[in-house]
């Protein structure tokens, strides 16, 4: 791939993952009100309607080992890009679906969803790799994804306030295509048969799985990412408990998109003397700015903090994903990046399970203010917990080299 290419290639494929966000508070009020589901049951519908983003490296094993028509990369991704907006086409098609419908539907879509993340990541580790730019790649990634907040923070709250829920996944379905259309812009050469990329495949899959700082940076991933007064909880604390509108939620998240551009920015700033301090700074930086939730009461301090917390967290986030993709071995780049990212998707997924429940249970016992004070502490506990296992990941690397 032409490197004046490569950086398009990315923009489009993350601005086509990010618009479809202008869907997901429109399904976070088709769960509380359309379904009437509480917070540990709307956790729990977005715990299995995610599952899909969990098991990111089975994904990885198809465009790893099955090129198609000769190559690994565009077949899959133009064939995943099309499930994703027909999954949104059919949910935007039933008038009303149920509990069932609804679940099938979005799982479908994340399955899509997931396939083209993990297609766009093994090219960004593969050509990364290649010219020492995992973390340039990454961070015009992450940055267009936040870009996208901008739009899909208010027109979600938008369409979420004045629009049928229908209209939200029609427009979301609108978007895969052009992922799809940028499949055009892989250029791969050099693809072997089926037996010759399998055996390097396996080749690479077995010295990443005795590597002992994948293991470290894999546990220290989920540690740092465990957030449960993140998630459902933080929207169920933000409409019911303090009554922000819609419009004010979506706000946030364009707020956040905002900021989570400069954190990109940032980042790609900081990271030519390395990106080993910025991961060490989201532990003893991470660690007590997440304890800034106890100021979270009002509209002015929640804006302040999202600001914030979309800065430092993009920032943050982006130098465990650029040591991630550093480590990954060559002929199964896909696989081994989407067990990474799948740590990250458990821990969110967990910990957005358990944050639902003991909201749900703190709440009714102590207030939601007091609840949302606690998980804050333990997500500040899995922080610093993560400490030790960057210190292995890192050591492990300078003793290689």
């Amino acid at each position: 791939m032409k490197s004046e290419r490569i950086y398009l290639f990315f923009a489009i494929n993350y601005f086509a993952q990010g618009m479809g966000g202008l869907a997901y508070e429109p399904v976070s009020y088709y769960l509380k009100d359309a379904l009437g589901l509480g917070p540990a049951q709307a956790a729990m519908f977005v715990v299995w309607m995610t599952l899909p983003l969990t098991i990111k490296p089975l994904f990885g094993l198809l465009t790893d080992f099955l090129p198609w028509a000769g190559k690994r990369r565009a077949p899959h991704l133009i064939a995943v890009s099309l499930l994703t907006a027909l999954g949104w086409l059919l949910l935007a098609a039933l008038k009303s679906p149920g509990y069932g419908a609804a679940l099938a539907l979005l799982v479908l879509v994340n399955v899509g969803f997931v396939l083209s993340d993990v297609v766009c990541d093994a090219v960004m580790v593969e050509r990364g790799k290649e010219r020492g730019r995992t973390g340039a790649y990454q961070a015009v990634s992450i940055g267009t994804l936040y870009a996208t907040l901008v739009v899909t923070g208010f027109g979600g709250g938008w369409l979420a306030q004045h629009a049928p829920y229908r209209w939200a996944f029609a427009l979301a379905a609108c978007f895969p295509l052009l992922t799809a259309l940028s499949a055009r812009l892989v250029d791969e050469t050099g693809v072997g048969d089926l037996t010759e990329t399998a055996a390097r495949g396996w080749a690479g899959l077995a010295g990443a799985s005795v590597d002992p700082k994948a293991w470290a940076a894999a546990l220290g991933i989920f540690l740092w990412s465990f957030c449960p007064f993140l998630g459902t909880a933080q929207f169920y604390y933000q409409s019911e408990a303090l009554g922000l509108s819609p419009l004010f939620i979506g706000g946030l998240s364009t707020a956040g998109g905002l900021s989570g551009m400069a954190g990109a920015a940032l980042f790609a700033r900081m990271s030519g003397g390395g990106t080993e301090r910025i991961a060490r700074a989201s532990i003893w930086l991470g660690a007590p700015l997440s304890l800034l939730y106890v100021f979270y009461r009002g509209p002015w301090s929640i804006a302040i903090l999202t600001v914030l917390f979309s800065l430092t967290g993009v920032a943050f986030r982006l130098a465990w994903m650029d040591l991630a993709a550093k480590s990954c071995p060559a002929g199964a780049e896909a696989t081994v990046f989407a067990a990474y990212m799948a740590v990250f998707s458990i821990a969110a997924s967990a910990s957005n399970a358990l944050g639902g429940r003991l909201y749900e249970r703190l709440s009714a016992a102590q207030g939601p203010y007091r609840a949302m004070v606690l998980l804050s502490l333990v997500g500040t506990a899995g922080t610093l917990a993560a400490w030790p296992c960057l210190g292995r990941a890192l050591r492990h690397d300078a003793a290689r080299a």
